[in-house]
C-alpha cells in the first residue's frame, strides 16, 4: 500500500507504508511538546475516521439493497448518471467550504465508482446462484477492480 505525499514543488509521489516500510520522516518543525499538544486533536480525527468508515459501510449496505431492487425490477444498468450528478450536487451544496470543492467532488466520484463495483460484485454473485445478504458489501472488496460500467474510465486507484 502506498500513501501519496508531495515534494516541495507540489508534485505528488508515493511513499511506501505498512510493514517493512521505512519510518516516516520526522517533522523538522516539531518539538517534544508538539506531540502532547496534538494528541487530543489526533484522537478526535481517529474517532471521526472510525465514524466515516462506519458510515461508508452503511452506505454500501444501502447500495446493495438498491442494487437488489434494480435487479428484481429488471433494470440492467447499474450506473445512473443523473443520480450521480444529484449526489455530487448535494454534497457540494452541503459543504461548509472548508474542504476544497474539486477534492470533495473527486472523493465522491471515487466513492460512487466503488459503490458501483459493490453492486457489480453483487450481480455476479446473484448470477452465480448466491443470494445477496447483509454484510456482502465487505465481501465485494475482492472483486473491486474487476467490473465497471462501459464508458466509465478505469479507476487508477483500484
Amino acid at each position: 500500500m502506498t500513501m501519496s505525499e508531495r515534494h516541495e514543488d507540489g508534485a505528488a509521489f508515493a511513499a511506501p507504508t505498512g510493514p517493512g516500510a521505512p519510518p516516516a520522516p520526522a517533522d523538522p518543525g516539531a518539538t517534544d511538546a508538539t506531540g502532547p499538544a496534538l494528541a487530543p486533536f489526533r484522537a478526535r480525527i481517529d474517532a471521526i475516521d472510525r465514524e466515516i468508515v462506519a458510515l461508508l459501510n452503511e452506505r454500501a449496505e444501502i447500495a446493495l439493497e438498491i442494487g437488489r431492487i434494480k435487479q428484481v425490477t429488471g433494470r440492467r444498468a447499474v450506473r445512473d448518471a443523473r443520480r450521480e450528478a444529484e449526489v455530487l450536487e448535494h454534497v457540494t451544496n452541503a459543504s461548509a467550504g472548508l474542504f476544497p470543492e474539486p477534492e470533495l467532488v473527486a472523493l465522491y466520484r471515487k466513492l460512487i465508482a466503488a459503490t458501483r463495483r459493490v453492486q457489480h460484485a453483487q450481480r455476479r454473485r446473484a448470477g452465480a446462484g448466491a443470494v445477496p445478504v447483509a454484510g456482502a458489501a465487505r465481501d465485494a472488496g475482492a472483486a473491486a477492480g474487476e467490473a465497471r460500467d462501459p464508458g466509465t474510465p478505469p479507476d487508477p486507484g483500484a
